[in-house]
């Protein structure tokens, strides 16, 4: 059984691709950088100019900078909730 703190990991990530993919569907600049980054996600993956050790170090380079900014949304995103709550609060709205 998963941990109460994996399956709101998992609800996160399920709101925030589904939150990106309809940025990237309505904004033409964030489509447009999206496609720039898969472009030369791909280029660099299949550059027969660098080595397989270059090819590993960018792999992980990438992975590592997903890793990072996925950590950092679920974080802006929870912080986010919170910061709503206590507007609410200060407005009366809930106690």
């Amino acid at each position: 059984m998963e941990s109460k703190d994996r399956i709101l990991e998992n609800a996160l990530d399920q709101v925030i691709m589904r939150e990106i993919y309809d940025l990237e569907q309505s904004n033409e600049a964030a489509k447009d950088a999206s496609v720039r980054l898969s472009k030369l996600y791909d280029f660099l993956r299949f550059d027969d100019t660098l080595d397989d050790e270059a090819h590993e170090r960018i792999r992980q380079y990438i992975e590592n900078t997903i890793e990072a900014a996925n950590l950092e949304l679920r974080h802006i995103y929870l912080q986010g909730a919170k910061d709503c709550i206590i507007a609410m609060r200060k407005l009366g709205v809930i106690k």
